[in-house]
């Protein structure tokens, strides 16, 4: 299954969780539910950018755009960083201003169980596809996802405290404590979402060392090229190559260009995250 399939096919999951959330929470007055129900729409939101900026990012480096177009990843998620921020604001506000009417009852607790059902195949889909590529952006959806399954659960748990609510003195509102601990929850998530893309933007040199010995290991054995220098720059999920090679100084124009692209094939193979490569003889 391609990359692109397996987005599209999590954020349509994704749309589903959220719908169910928003339904119920609004059929039943759940405050916390609606809330958790705008973290599901933040994942299926994360899904349509991340979909956008992989048909983007895989756009070859050219004179406008020398390392690629790595950089819409971190632009991305930086976006959906910020409206998540903003959908804290408003949950926050809800806290206060709800009139905390909710009474529960299992009908909730097994749309709840369905939800988490459906939550567990995207987060399944994602963690086997992510690895099995070695795709961080699909590692990052799975992520996310999983966030998402423990803010559900976290709504379980205060479905649960609400069935004994008449043992729990009058002043204290399960329901709005639980959207309080929501809202906190969706600060923390796009702050941290926020400054680590931030991160990302600014600095992008991030050598991996896995890599760069699958490079050198790859080149040993080339009789006409020998590597003497290679430095690996991260532009978010992908790698540009800088390397500096020596040659037979009896080549002409013609066969060094061939030995340059022979190097930029053997390279691509070795990862397709290498997008962008630099190539200088000594």
């Amino acid at each position: 299954m391609k990359i692109n399939t397996t987005i599209t096919i999590t954020a349509i999951l994704n749309l589903i969780v959220a719908s169910i959330k928003l339904v119920a929470g609004l059929l039943f007055s759940f405050t916390t539910l609606l809330a958790d129900s705008i973290q599901s729409f933040i994942d299926f939101f994360t899904d349509i950018t991340s979909l956008a900026a992989y048909k983007i990012g895989k756009r070859r480096a050219n004179k406008i755009y020398p390392f690629g177009y790595g950089q819409v990843h971190y632009l991305s998620n930086l976006l959906t960083g910020l409206l998540l921020f903003f959908i804290g604001v408003f949950v926050l506000v809800q806290v206060f201003t709800a009139k905390g009417e909710f009474t529960p009852n299992i009908s909730i607790f097994i749309v709840l169980i369905v939800v988490l059902i459906l939550k567990a195949i995207v987060i399944s889909l994602l963690h086997q596809k992510g690895n099995g590529k070695a795709n961080e952006l699909l590692i990052e959806s799975y992520k996310e996802s999983k966030t998402d399954f423990i803010s559900t659960c976290i709504v379980i748990i205060v479905l649960i405290i609400s069935f004994f609510e008449k043992y729990i003195p009058g002043f204290i509102n399960v329901d709005k404590i639980g959207s309080f601990g929501m809202a906190i929850y969706i600060f923390y998530t796009s702050i941290k979402m926020i400054i680590s893309n931030i991160h990302g933007i600014l600095i992008n040199d991030d050598e991996n060392e896995e890599i760069k010995e699958e490079i050198l290991k790859a080149f040993e054995k080339k009789k006409k090229v020998k590597i003497v220098s290679v430095k690996i720059i991260k532009m978010a999920n992908y790698y540009s190559v800088f390397m500096q090679i020596d040659v037979d100084n009896g080549l002409t124009i013609n066969e060094y260009i061939k030995v340059e692209k022979e190097c930029k094939k053997k390279l691509r193979s070795i990862d397709d995250r290498i997008r962008f490569i630099d190539i200088e003889p000594l």
